[in-house]
């Protein structure tokens, strides 16, 4: 497909350092919010790749606040005059997300500055079916949920138009597996502080659950994707939350705030460390083009900063180049079905089109 990236020669084996230095002045006086956040992990090479080029503040997010601060360490050994803010969220729970949106907007008021580009990168893929405490399934209610509501809590902080903020998701070719299971929802009876009444839907991933033909995974997948005994299906879940990833994007982008879903690569992070033996196995017994970290951040760095993506229609990259997603997760119907599902399930309504304060 046509693309507006600026470096045609850029692809699988840039690096995140190249692409920097390649949009260094972008880079230059930014303010970058960047989720996931740890050592030896596509966070902390992001982080290491845009520190060496001036931006105004570096937020870094994560669980963990002792692995921000490894991360924090080794961006300041090589750029020890780099701003860098420190903020706690723990995705899965949304009084956490909702208490990490009050710190970045402290940290943002006393900078006077908003957020040029929020890299949604945190993400978990787990083995065993678990449901936070507001009833959400796991895989979901981390790598989409918590990440919608952060977002959404700070587009008061974003300008929005093309020339304006960004917004990345770090997203999956695991997209491919599953569309977004919308009957696959259940209810639980849990309540809100922001008096959002119960029983509120939830998208549980139920084991054996009847869903609509539209909703089924991919068909002919390899052997040792599904385990199709009835169990919780990891890799549906996974490839679930990912496809939300980029429907995600596009219901930013419809409300006016650039965004794009980026498929980083195959890399060896901690990201797997919650799969079962079995999941490992496959995962590296596949045929994959391994990346290091520095390369699986690059094309992240590609859609934070090439100008030439402005005024780009598509929403996902891969291996630094504009790609066609799945049909589901390019679906402008699905995408804004999510929008209304993620409001009903974090309890809060976001609106369309509204204007940054800054």
């Amino acid at each position: 497909m046509k693309s507006n990236v600026s470096h045609a020669g850029f692809g699988a084996r840039t690096t995140a350092t190249a692409a920097a230095r390649a949009f260094s002045e972008e880079i230059r006086g930014k303010v970058i919010l960047i989720t996931g956040v740890s050592p030896k992990s596509i966070g902390e090479g992001l982080a290491l790749a845009l520190a060496a080029h001036s931006p105004s503040l570096l937020i870094l997010a994560s669980r963990t606040l002792s692995k921000i601060h490894a991360v924090a360490a080794g961006i300041h050994a090589s750029n020890p005059h780099v701003n860098v803010q420190e903020v706690v969220v723990d995705l899965s729970s949304l009084k956490s997300v909702r208490e990490a949106a009050e710190r970045c907007k402290e940290i943002l008021e006393g900078e006077g500055r908003g957020i040029d580009v929020l890299f949604n990168n945190a993400g978990i893929n787990i083995s065993e079916r678990r449901l936070t405490e507001e009833g959400v399934e796991m895989q979901f209610a981390t790598n989409h949920l918590g990440p919608f509501l952060l977002t959404a809590l700070l587009l008061p902080f974003m300008k929005i138009g093309n020339r304006g903020a960004r917004v990345v998701n770090t997203t999956s070719e695991a997209h491919r597996i599953s569309p977004v299971r919308f009957s696959d929802v259940g209810s639980f009876p849990f309540r809100t502080e922001q008096t959002l009444t119960a029983p509120v839907p939830q998208i549980n991933q139920t084991p054996g659950a009847k869903v609509e033909l539209e909703d089924q995974p991919r068909r002919g997948m390899p052997e040792g994707i599904l385990r199709g005994d009835g169990r919780y299906e990891p890799s549906v879940a996974y490839g679930q939350s990912k496809t939300a990833n980029v429907l995600f994007a596009i219901g930013l982008n419809r409300r006016g705030v650039k965004s794009f879903a980026v498929m980083p690569g195959t890399i060896a992070t901690d990201l797997a460390r919650e799969m079962d033996e079995e999941a490992v196995k496959n995962l590296t017994q596949g045929s994959f083009d391994w990346k290091s970290i520095d390369e699986g951040a690059a094309t992240l760095v590609v859609s934070g900063f090439d100008p030439g993506l402005n005024d780009e229609a598509g929403v996902y990259l891969d291996d630094c180049q504009m790609r066609r997603p799945s049909k589901w997760a390019s679906d402008i119907d699905k995408a804004e079905r999510l929008w209304v599902l993620s409001e009903e399930l974090v309890g809060e309504k976001f609106t369309k089109g509204k204007a940054s304060r800054l």
